[in-house]
């Protein structure tokens, strides 16, 4: 007998939902969130401002009574309420938008607050701190009007640097509760002087790339915040931030309202739920090490990075160790601080058995000293960039010896643009253990202010003929021809000058790619590949999942 279509879309229908359900997603209905709109202030230009908040309502007549509100700003600049008023869905990323009835059913509700009228595509972060309070204040007495006797706390999503900035100067908010936080650009923010309690969740195992846990770790232990260990049973597959993955706590919705809901009443929590002993993303870890200076010495940072031991056992593993380019006045690095993680390339190198090492230079990140800018497009020594750039780089690779599970016989060295070309110059020192080195759009530019790379660049092919001279280890090169610093026949140049002079190497020119060429080492697909093939031919076998 045939089964008719309609029967049989009800019956997958109900199938999903179930497996949904079973997995710990949370399905609110449309008509669960009741929304108001609420006059705020008045704008510069004189129009009234207006706000709208949504809360989580359930008709089930089985749940408790409420005891706290959780008042969840939305951090972007785009509203989401589609209605002034009444009921209305809701479909937003987060803790707080997918799981409001594990907390209601703990006592909790949930207030949505949406950005005001003005907003105009601002987010929090950049809107006046003044209007984000006068805001937040409305929507706070609104709240303390719906729910008389509950005690009212600040909920924050990713983007939660600007609700911390503001949370102490709001009044009648007792409690501050933080999901999968992003503050990657936030490791000199100082919020010990708060004067409210934070609770964080963070998920080691999530390879969100905007939100790393060593970040959200750092802020809870220099804010004293309480910070809470969301474990899976394996870190999450590929890079993901969304809805299904681990920075979103997908299928913890449960056991994360129930901590909460503990927290909010006063009691002591313990160091994670889910998978308790679940390891930081690749083992991710920020060492230090030390590089000689005009006084003595610095300091420099860099991340180090394992592959999983699930896949390639517990080493010792084959090490890169990376080379960053120039870092510019206005790179976040620079103006934040933040670390340099150009995951795109780690991960690649990580997922075929390698371990990472990625020094920052010298004034990058929370690295001590200055960065050098001396250098002259009419230098006389060709390779006196890549000799500097390389004097942070040493140093680092000495420290490899330190961890028994880096196999420094298998070393390999990799970097961009800049960090490129100083990768060329320390394979040409033939260090011991190296086995092989990897350029990615790594050269010397003669670029002047017109921003138009010359023709022919005789200082990069020259710079490349003396690199050629004495590197022993083959060389992989990956260029694009629609490199903003140098044109497709200075590369083609360069790679014949280090050939001819007595280097090993092969190029993979890709034709010209979206945007600029001299960020191909971001787009991956583009020379999987290759390296998988050049990793193969030096001794390097993935054997992974």
């Amino acid at each position: 007998m045939k089964t008719h279509p309609l029967a049989t879309a009800c019956a997958c229908l109900r199938f999903w939902l179930a497996a949904l359900l079973l997995c710990g997603a949370s399905l609110p209905r449309a008509q669960d969130w009741t929304v108001q709109t609420l006059p705020t202030r008045v704008s510069p230009s004189g129009q009234k401002v207006t706000l709208a908040i949504a809360a989580y309502t359930p008709a089930s007549s089985g749940t408790q009574p409420v005891r706290h509100v959780l008042v969840y700003p939305q951090s972007s600049g785009t509203p989401q309420l589609k209605v002034a008023d009444g009921a209305t869905a809701l479909d937003l990323n987060g803790l707080w938008m997918r799981g409001p009835m594990h907390f209601r059913e703990r006592g909790i509700a949930l207030v949505y607050v949406d950005p005001p009228s003005d907003a105009e595509r601002r987010n929090l972060n950049t809107r006046p701190r003044r209007e984000v309070q006068q805001d937040l204040a409305a929507a706070l007495k609104q709240v303390q009007q719906s729910f008389p006797g509950a005690q009212i706390h600040l909920a924050g999503f990713a983007q939660v640097a600007p609700l911390l900035d503001v949370a102490a100067d709001i009044d009648g908010v007792s409690k501050v509760v933080l999901a999968s936080s992003v503050l990657r650009n936030n490791r000199t923010s100082d919020w010990s002087a708060l004067r409210k309690p934070v609770l964080m969740l963070q998920a080691p195992g999530a390879q969100c790339d905007a939100a790393p846990f060593l970040e959200a770790q750092a802020t809870a232990q220099r804010g004293r915040f309480t910070l809470l260990r969301v474990g899976y049973e394996r870190q999450d597959a590929k890079e993901d931030c969304g809805r299904t993955s681990q920075h979103a706590l997908q299928g913890q919705e449960a056991a994360a309202a129930g901590a909460v809901a503990d927290w909010l009443d006063g009691q002591q929590l313990a160091p994670a739920i889910g998978n308790a002993n679940a390891q930081v993303a690749w083992r991710e870890e920020l060492v230090t090490y030390q590089v000689p200076g005009a006084f003595g010495g610095n300091q420099l940072e860099a991340t180090l990075l394992l592959p999983e031991a699930r896949s390639f056992g517990e080493g010792p593993y084959p090490v890169m160790v990376w080379s960053h380019g120039d870092i510019e006045p206005d790179h976040s690095a620079m103006q934040y601080k933040s670390r340099i993680r150009e995951m795109p390339v780690m991960r690649e190198f990580l997922q075929m058995g390698v371990a990472v090492l990625i020094p920052a230079r010298r004034g990058v990140g929370l690295s001590q000293g200055s960065y050098p800018r001396n250098f002259s497009t009419t230098d006389a020594d060709t390779t006196y960039k890549a000799r500097v750039h390389a004097e942070d780089i040493l140093p680092a690779i000495a420290w490899l010896k330190t961890r028994p599970m880096l196999d420094t016989s298998r070393l390999i060295l990799a970097g961009q643009s800049a960090g490129g070309y100083t990768t060329m110059y320390l394979a040409s020192q033939n260090l011991p253990g190296l086995i092989g080195a990897v350029d990615f759009s790594g050269g010397r530019t003669q670029m002047t202010q017109s921003f138009t790379p010359n023709y022919l660049n005789r200082m990069m092919v020259s710079g490349f003929a003396e690199f050629g001279k004495t590197t022993r280890v083959p060389t992989l090169w990956i260029f694009t021809e629609n490199d903003s610093r140098y044109s497709a026949e200075t590369i083609r140049a360069s790679y014949e000058a280090f050939q001819a002079a007595g280097g090993k190497g092969r190029l993979q020119l890709s034709p010209p790619i979206e945007g600029d060429g001299h960020l191909v080492y971001l787009k991956p697909e583009l020379w999987r590949a290759a390296l998988k093939e050049y990793l193969g031919e030096i001794g390097v076998a993935s054997r992974g999942n």
